[in-house]
């Protein structure tokens, strides 16, 4: 029924495209296939902003590749506390921040453009991905987690 794992975690969400300032209302569903206990369970809504480099290896012309991220912004919201789980139905909300997009963003002026033109001279890109991720925290074992990615636009 389920594969492999302990179950799994499914995430509704009303819509998939919002605003900074807007609510993202949405509800999960836990299946599992045995009882576990469990510490929580709780939904996050988060920004995770990747850096790629470029550059040209020492070893010749070929190309090699860089990779960081970091979290613009994190919010955890716990929907139930430690006790044994088997299944259930959660309703959440979670208010975006007026503000999100500009966390993690360049600054403006001649500042941001010098900035924009190192990044752009070096082969730096630079992106966030926003997600809404439920997760069961099990202490003695692997987390069932799933993870929707959203747009802030």
């Amino acid at each position: 029924m389920f594969g492999f794992g302990k179950g799994k975690i499914e995430v509704f969400l009303e819509k998939y495209n919002f605003k900074p300032g807007e609510t993202i209302k949405g509800r999960l569903n836990l299946k599992l296939k045995k009882p576990i206990q469990a510490r929580q369970l709780r939904v996050s809504f988060y920004g995770l902003q990747t850096q790629t480099s470029t550059g040209i290896s020492a070893m010749g012309p070929e190309r090699n590749r860089n990779n960081a991220s970091n979290y613009v912004y994190k919010f955890d919201m716990p929907l139930d506390g430690e006790k044994e789980y088997l299944e259930g139905e959660y309703n959440f909300e979670i208010a975006i921040p007026a503000d999100v997009n500009k966390r993690g963003a360049m600054p403006g002026g001649t500042l941001g453009t010098a900035l924009q033109a190192a990044q752009f001279l070096s082969g730096t890109i630079s992106r966030t991905q926003w997600y809404v991720e439920a997760a069961l925290d099990i202490p003695k074992g692997i987390d069932v987690k799933k993870k929707v990615q959203v747009n802030i636009v």
